[in-house]
């Protein structure tokens, strides 16, 4: 018994750092993705900015690697924006973060409501 949740504990630990490093990894690309599409150089995306680099048949095969297609750039800016016109780095990283996750389909029903209502 104590051999079990002794591995059972191991397992949790490995998973917990796989975690981990898909976080940091997931930090890293969208970090190197704001930076190449922030033309501008002031540390927003504007809705120009982010659509330019979206348009980008590479930038778009990248993201559907991992696991978020970009079929329409205007309507994930609309996504990713809290509000404000434009997106930070920060913002970009959650935002796509909460996309790719089990929130997606939610996202997308609380998006078709606002339209609707």
């Amino acid at each position: 018994m104590k051999e079990t949740f002794t591995a059972a504990e191991n397992d949790d630990t490995v998973m917990m750092r796989q975690v981990e490093r898909k976080k940091q990894m997931h930090l890293k690309k969208m970090t190197s993705l704001f930076k190449a599409a922030d033309e501008s150089g002031d540390g927003i995306l504007d809705r120009e900015e982010f659509c330019m680099v979206m348009d980008e048949p590479d930038v778009r095969n990248w993201l559907a690697a991992m696991e978020l297609n970009v079929h329409d750039p205007h309507i994930l800016f609309d996504l990713l924006d809290e509000g404000d016109h434009h997106i930070t780095a920060i913002g970009l990283v959650q935002g796509v973060s909460r996309l790719k996750g089990s929130a997606k389909s939610t996202d997308m029903v609380q998006l078709r409501n606002d339209e609707i209502g």
